[in-house]
């Protein structure tokens, strides 16, 4: 590991452990103050390394700045893994192949715009049929936990368009044992339906991934190179009330899986505090609604090896065989 690298590492922690207080204080402002937020409190859809609730977290780093793709800059070492395993992946009718590989949402966050696996978008018709929207659950190598600040982040494609941030949002569920899953509360404050090409603003949401930018592409008409990558940050600590916490089902220092479901933006879908969710709609099924690019865990509690665990087992086991009284009475212990 090179200096320059050393230095890229060191301040990226030192940066996320200053945040790690005030982020989670602020989490907890918005759930106790029942929703009450102000419009515009939230991070924007970039760099936003001062707000206080979700600044996104860069996907690269290096000498050409936080966020931005290129060349020089490399993955944001704060990963300290990315999801490895597909567990389900049901998105809604009409996603075609080639947005529909899920094994696209493994591995390492690329910026890149077809990158994704979609989740589909419901048709008014459907909405109204009250079809299930789509969604996908991964898991890891590696236990996420809570730790200080956000425990891990959710790549989208979402992008700057006509002054504002063109988002296809998600929920967020985390379990521990793939049966009880916990979700994040979010907030929403758009307040108006978006149109099928309209965009939103993300200082107005919450713990809905997708409202940050992540994409490197050339824009054909002006020519202008996009290339700025960020993750929507989770922190655990904001499910430490959540009922399946409190009665042992969910242990928030062991979240083996992440679950994303879509939320088609008409406004059928609510916020914590029983707002309507908009985003752009309707757009494309066949590629339309959340596109999950990546899972970047930042806390994490690794799973002991099965050698490392059988070794453990033994150990255990002949501790409790040497405390058995032995029946000839010939103990050791004996005075």
């Amino acid at each position: 590991m090179n200096r320059f690298y050393r230095k890229i590492v060191s301040t990226t922690q030192s940066f996320y452990n200053v945040q790690a207080f005030s982020l989670g204080l602020a989490t907890l402002t918005v759930i106790l103050t029942g929703g009450t937020a102000v419009a515009g409190s939230f991070s924007g859809p970039t760099l936003d390394a001062s707000n206080p609730f979700d600044p996104g977290i860069p996907g690269f780093v290096g000498p050409d700045g936080a966020g931005k793709v290129t060349p020089n800059n490399f993955v944001n070492p704060i990963f300290v893994g990315f999801a490895t395993e597909v567990k389900d992946y049901s998105p809604a009718p009409g996603v075609i192949a080639s947005f529909s590989n899920p094994a696209k949402a493994l591995g390492g966050v690329t910026a890149q715009f077809d990158d994704v696996v979609s989740l589909g978008e419901l048709t008014p018709d459907q909405l109204d049929a009250l079809v299930s929207p789509g969604q996908i659950t991964l898991g890891f190598d590696s236990r996420i936990r809570n730790g200080p600040g956000a425990d891990f982040a959710v790549f989208e494609n979402g992008f700057e368009f006509s002054g504002g941030t063109f988002a296809e949002l998600a929920y967020v569920e985390v379990s521990s044992d793939g049966i009880n899953f916990a979700r994040f509360p979010s907030t929403s404050l758009t307040s108006n339906p978006v149109s099928s090409f309209g965009v939103v603003d993300s200082t107005d949401i919450f713990n809905l991934p997708g409202k940050h930018v992540n994409n490197a592409f050339v824009d054909d008409i002006t020519g202008e190179v996009i290339s700025d990558s960020f993750g929507t940050p989770f922190d655990l600590e904001s499910l430490n009330s959540d009922p399946l916490v409190t009665n042992g089902l969910l242990n928030l220092n062991q979240i083996n899986f992440v679950r994303l479901v879509d939320i088609p933006g008409r406004g059928d879908f609510l916020d914590a505090f029983g707002r309507p969710i908009f985003d752009p709609f309707p757009t494309s099924p066949g590629g339309g609604g959340f596109d999950l690019e990546a899972i970047g865990v930042i806390n994490t509690t690794p799973i002991p090896e099965p050698s490392t665990l059988f070794g453990t087992c033994a150990a255990i086991g002949l501790g409790a065989w040497l405390k058995i009284p032995k029946k000839n009475g010939r103990s050791t212990n004996n005075v």
